[in-house]
């Protein structure tokens, strides 16, 4: 339990099929509530840090892919530059 006040709401919309598997993770785990499961699971991912090595693979995963297709640039134009040019009739 913390020791400050809990005085900030957050309020999302679910589907059924969502509200349904949150409602059976409340369950699984036994916790008192659902807005304690889920604030409890939110808070959670936050300090693990999750996001941030979310963020760094998909930041890794788009510089590869910059880095291809920036090689694949050059050597299309490689291609081109020394391509032997073609006899004039």
């Amino acid at each position: 339990m913390t020791s400050k006040p809990r005085n900030r709401i957050v309020v999302f919309r679910l589907s059924q099929d969502e509200y349904r598997l949150l409602k059976e993770a409340c369950d699984r785990r036994g916790a008192r509530n659902l807005s304690d499961f889920t604030r409890s699971e939110v808070l959670e991912f936050l300090q693990s840090g999750a996001i941030s090595d979310h963020l760094n693979c998909r930041f890794a995963s788009l510089e590869q892919q910059l880095a291809v297709l920036q090689s694949q640039f050059i050597d299309l134009l490689g291609g081109k530059l020394h391509a032997p040019s073609k006899p004039q009739p």
